[in-house]
């Protein structure tokens, strides 16, 4: 059965790790410049060295998880994915000159894509922590990412389902289906928007799993 693929979205010191630090059966890479302090399985991953050296650290940690666990984890989580483009975008720079850094920046965007859908295709949950910023200009809240994959939307354009984290008074609200945010559904059973101390991730990416099942049996 495939996995599911969600992000998770919001500004700034919103609550993206805390959420995803309430994830079980987890294995998390952080990527940015800090220390993870969830209570959950995960490792660091601070300078980015080409998809091949990529995708075979996230092998060897989900081996080395399976080797202290017993089995894989349900879920791999990318906290921030924003941050890893940033790594990327630095690699390339001291790696390329001119257009070839951007050329090859977008590549290597794309096939960490394709190397995430592998992952789902073999029944692994993918969640992306995605940093947003309010563009006062067109008032709507955006994410940064090159070439023609920033054009289509970047990386939450690759995934159906998306939450939004906006702090509003001293409460955290987590947006669906909200047109206002950068948020998407393909579930129709769940609210617009909900008081995240009334949300159970672990429920949510089982629900997504449930969901990906079904529209697999369509598969023709």
């Amino acid at each position: 059965m495939a996995g599911a693929k969600l992000a998770i979205t919001g500004t700034e010191n919103v609550g993206k790790t805390h959420l995803i630090s309430q994830l079980t059966d987890a294995l998390v890479m952080s990527t940015d410049n800090k220390a993870f302090k969830g209570k959950v399985p995960h490792f660091r991953y601070n300078e980015y060295t080409g998809i091949e050296d990529f995708s075979q650290i996230i092998n060897d940690k989900l081996e080395a998880y399976k080797k202290k666990m017993g089995d894989y984890p349900k879920t791999l989580v990318v906290d921030s994915i924003t941050h890893l483009q940033t790594n990327m975008e630095r690699w390339a720079n001291n790696k390329f000159t001119g257009f070839q850094i951007w050329s090859n920046l977008g590549k290597d965007i794309i096939e960490i894509n394709d190397f995430f859908e592998e992952l789902i295709d073999g029944g692994l949950n993918i969640v992306l922590t995605v940093h947003v910023q309010y563009d006062a200009d067109t008032a709507k809240y955006k994410t940064t990412s090159p070439g023609q994959f920033g054009k289509n939307g970047g990386w939450i354009s690759v995934t159906d389902e998306s939450i939004f984290i906006e702090i509003k008074g001293n409460k955290r609200m987590l947006h669906f289906k909200t047109l206002k945010f950068p948020c998407r559904t393909l579930q129709s059973d769940i609210p617009a928007s909900i008081d995240m101390e009334q949300f159970n991730i672990n429920e949510h990416i089982q629900l997504l799993e449930t969901a990906a099942g079904e529209s697999e049996e369509w598969s023709i």
